[in-house]
């Protein structure tokens, strides 16, 4: 038997199935709300780990990332920045297998002498077609090395100076490495290169001092393989790496240096205080490649009064490779310039000041990259 509702009893009915309705309301909701909530946290732990989902896509920062990306810092952060300009073309052939060679020779370097280093890699106009450096190569994680990369677009390059339409230009890339740098003492040098047990030892000891360039001895490539040239094979293993650069014996923490000289010529390994790098503005810088390491020694001894130390203790090994920059004379620096000029402070080679390391151009604009990282693995 059916019976009638009266509107008294509906007033009940109706207040009771809106307060069920709000209360599932609100439970959706609420969960909703957490759900995402908790996508969002994870996002922004995502981020806080700084790891990179996919190493091969476009790597975007803000501004302020960025710029915090490039500061070098009042104050340097560690005591060592190593500089290299790269370009992934397969320089001279075998080029990966050396480069990697390169990354884990800093890496031993860092875990050996327990010194805070910095691997700064400028990536110099990167090929379209090519994986970029970070996406190419195996980075360890150490907690005394911290690695960035900075990539020097195609925009950039081409609004540069360029001698014979050179793809890469290392004085500039190497200037940009010393303008950024974060180690209180910064060394340029090649990307075939593996540091020698001399300098491993040079690190520990703390032997540089601001005001003084330093360079080395490096032999020259003959097909007798001389103690600075090797061979080092694809894959090596750290014990095999470590060990093919020894060139002398040492006594631990106790490496000395020779006096300073007048001044002499060496080629791929310069190093000083970063303070000391921007007295003679860096590398001069006019488009090409090769010879502006020899005139900068004579620059930064002759026209700035700076000291130069030369360690016959070689601090590398240059990985054997084809010699082919040789080849294209067209993208040579010019080399004709008087010794005896600069010697006698008739004539100074010198880049013109705030005109260097990109210092003149707007980088931000011009798409200059800036990535950060401790290598290693998540899990």
């Amino acid at each position: 038997m059916i019976k009638s509702i009266s509107s008294k009893s509906l007033g009940p009915l109706v207040l009771l199935l809106l307060t069920a309705l709000f209360s599932l309301t609100f439970f959706y909701s609420t969960t909703l709300w957490q759900t995402y909530d908790r996508k969002s946290k994870s996002a922004a732990i995502s981020q806080s780990q700084g790891y990179i989902a996919n190493t091969a896509s476009s790597l975007n920062s803000t501004y302020t990332q960025w710029e915090q990306c490039l500061d070098p810092g009042q104050n340097p952060s560690y005591y060592l920045s190593i500089v290299v300009v790269t370009r992934m073309d397969d320089y001279a052939g075998g080029q990966h297998h050396r480069l990697q060679n390169f990354i884990d020779s800093a890496y031993l370097l860092a875990e050996r002498t327990r010194e805070n280093i910095e691997l700064l890699i400028v990536e110099w106009n990167p090929p379209d077609d090519r994986r970029g450096v970070i996406d190419a190569f195996r980075f360890r994680r150490s907690g005394y090395l911290t690695y960035r990369i900075i990539t020097v677009s195609n925009k950039v390059h081409h609004v540069l100076p360029n001698r014979g339409n050179s793809p890469l230009h290392e004085f500039e890339g190497k200037n940009v490495g010393i303008r950024f740098a974060r180690g209180e003492f910064v060394v340029c040098t090649n990307q075939d290169d593996i540091w020698s047990h001399n300098f491993h030892n040079a690190v520990q000891s703390r032997v540089f001092e601001k005001g003084i360039i330093y360079l080395q001895h490096q032999d020259v490539h003959n097909m007798q393989l001389p103690p600075s040239i090797v061979r080092v094979p694809p894959f090596a293993d750290d014990t095999v790496l470590y060990n093919s650069c020894r060139l002398g014996n040492q006594v631990w923490g106790q490496f000395s240096l020779p006096t300073p000289l007048d001044v002499t010529t060496s080629r791929g390994f310069h190093l000083g205080h970063r303070d000391t790098w921007k007295i003679p503005r860096g590398y001069r810088e006019e488009g090409g490649v090769a010879w502006m390491d020899v005139e900068f020694i004579c620059t930064a001894a002759w026209t700035f009064d700076l000291q130069v130390v030369y360690s016959e203790k070689g601090f590398t090994c240059h990985q054997e490779h084809k010699n082919v920059w040789e080849l294209n004379k067209e993208q040579h620096n010019d080399k004709n310039i008087s010794l005896e000029d600069i010697r006698d402070k008739k004539i100074a080679y010198v880049n013109k000041e705030n005109n260097w390391a990109l210092q003149q151009l707007d980088i931000w604009e011009l798409e200059l990259g800036c990535i950060e990282f401790r290598g290693g693995l998540n899990q």
